[in-house]
C-alpha cells in the first residue's frame, strides 16, 4: 500500500471531512474512491466518467448484494409488465389536481 501526502485548502478538506462522517468511513476511504473513480475515468470510457463524476457528487453508492438468477431477474422484469402506463396516468391525474 502506498501513501500520498496531498495539500488542499481547508475549505476542501472540511467538506471532505463531513461527507466522510456522513457516509460513515473514513476520510481516507471517501478520498480513495473519488481518486480511483477520477483514475478510471481517464480511461475515457463513458460509464467510468459518469460513475466518476457520481462518485464526486456523492451520488453513487456501493452496496452488498446477493447475486440474482437470470430466472428470477426474468421474473421480476416480467411482473412489471405494464407498469408504465399506468403510472405515466396516475402521475398525470396527480397533476392536474387543483
Amino acid at each position: 500500500m502506498k501513501q500520498l501526502l496531498l495539500r488542499i485548502p481547508e475549505e476542501l478538506h472540511r467538506r471532505l471531512v463531513a461527507r466522510a462522517a456522513r457516509d460513515g468511513r473514513s476520510l481516507n476511504a471517501l478520498a480513495t474512491e473519488i481518486l480511483d473513480a477520477a483514475a478510471e475515468a481517464d480511461s475515457g470510457d463513458r460509464q467510468a466518467r459518469l460513475r466518476a463524476a457520481a462518485v464526486a457528487s456523492g451520488v453513487l453508492r456501493t452496496t452488498a448484494t446477493r447475486p440474482v438468477s437470470t430466472a428470477r431477474r426474468q421474473r421480476v422484469i416480467a411482473s412489471t409488465h405494464g407498469l408504465g402506463t399506468q403510472l405515466d396516468r396516475l402521475l398525470d391525474e396527480e397533476r392536474d389536481r387543483p
